[in-house]
């Protein structure tokens, strides 16, 4: 997208050195998302940690996977599990910012749209201030942790931040009241994401509760909830897709909970994921204060019916299209799954899901991000 006296399409660098690496990740499947939708208007590159999209560019560093390998074998590892909740992601952060700085430096965008929380955005906050790079940012983790990251992030004071709720966006501004804020909600690819289609054998029983998810038992997921719930129901089975530093001590719970032929946990990626929706029969993630799941809209785009934690965001986002309760009460988070899988949903879930279209956030993004540019250039 260009102004009229503008002859080449505006430049677009978006960040995220875990995209291509980690599929299970929220902002990982914003940032490729994002980048396809932009694309038509933009000249957009995707800095990513390996190919995901026809727009990659290497971000360079070590990417988390290879991290935690290394953290395995480090006797310090203990240490620094007591200063970072997530070690392998500082070390992706850290290794990662000379050569995405350098190459934004080399080839400068006219917006810089970090997506990997405080590492991208201290990253952008360098370049700007060398080279005047305007900085767009999305705050994926919200008001978690009484909004502790997003306390952080907004002193890298990014030119324009979007939040996706009113509350996100009054927390910010109680902050920075001089914040320029949008609200937008998280997105769906209704094109791709959809009930009819093919789908994928994944070796489990059925009816079958699908769990997409970050496996880290500090974490705010709560898998281990699902897994519990899943388990006092006699011949419903768990595929839990997602990877991450305690995956082992996942498998090991599933395992003894609901055995070999009722539980997985698999990865798959991002091209085939709307197979796996379509072959499960509930959804479910009971993660606490969750931002803006991803997952969520994927799967009622799918046409499952959903269950999950009680709370304001949850209810905007899912509302009736399945049932929210106390997740931590496992007889009732069981009888809720139960439920849903007797009844079928799928068009009224859908016509939900549409609200949430890329097809129309996209839009809105194109805009901001236009604005944001010419006005770093009048000032």
């Amino acid at each position: 997208m260009a102004n009229s006296t503008q002859q080449r399409p505006y430049r677009v660098a978006l960040v995220h050195p875990s995209a291509g690496i980690n599929w299970s990740g929220g902002s990982e499947i914003f940032a490729i998302e994002l980048a396809r939708h932009l694309s038509p208007d933009f000249e957009v590159e995707l800095l990513a940690g390996a190919s995901c999209s026809p727009f990659y560019y290497p971000a360079g560093g070590i990417g988390r996977i290879q991290a935690r390998q290394i953290l395995r074998h480090l006797p310090i590892t203990p240490l620094l599990q007591r200063f970072s909740t997530h070690p392998d992601i500082v070390i992706e952060h850290l290794t990662s910012f000379l050569p995405c700085a350098l190459h934004l430096l080399r080839h400068p965008a006219d917006v810089i749209f970090p997506c990997n929380d405080y590492g991208g955005l201290a990253m952008a906050a360098f370049v700007r201030t060398l080279i005047g790079t305007p900085i767009v940012y999305t705050e994926h983790t919200g008001l978690l942790a009484q909004g502790r990251s997003l306390t952080r992030n907004l002193r890298f004071r990014p030119d324009h931040l979007v939040v996706f709720s009113q509350a996100i966006a009054n927390f910010a501004q109680t902050l920075r009241p001089s914040q320029p804020i949008t609200i937008i909600p998280n997105g769906v690819d209704t094109n791709r994401f959809t009930p009819q289609g093919e789908q994928i054998s994944l070796g489990l029983n059925k009816p079958l509760v699908l769990c997409v998810a970050t496996l880290n038992r500090r974490s705010h997921k709560r898998v281990e909830l699902a897994i519990q719930a899943v388990a006092s129901l006699p011949s419903v089975s768990l595929l839990i897709c997602g990877d991450g530093c305690d995956q082992q001590y996942f498998q090991n719970l599933g395992e003894e909970l609901l055995g070999c032929d009722r539980f997985a946990i698999k990865t798959f990626p991002a091209a085939q994921m709307p197979q796996v929706y379509r072959s499960a029969d509930v959804f479910t993630l009971p993660s606490i204060n969750e931002p803006f799941g991803i997952a969520y809209l994927e799967a009622m785009a799918t046409g499952l019916p959903i269950v999950a934690t009680d709370d304001e965001m949850r209810r905007y986002m899912i509302g009736d299209n399945g049932i929210l309760c106390d997740v931590t009460n496992i007889d009732k988070y069981a009888a809720a799954i139960a439920k849903l899988l007797k009844v079928n949903w799928q068009q009224k879930i859908r016509q939900n899901a549409l609200h949430f279209s890329w097809n129309t956030l996209a839009k809105t993004y194109r805009n901001l991000i236009s604005q944001t540019i010419l006005h770093t250039q009048k000032s």
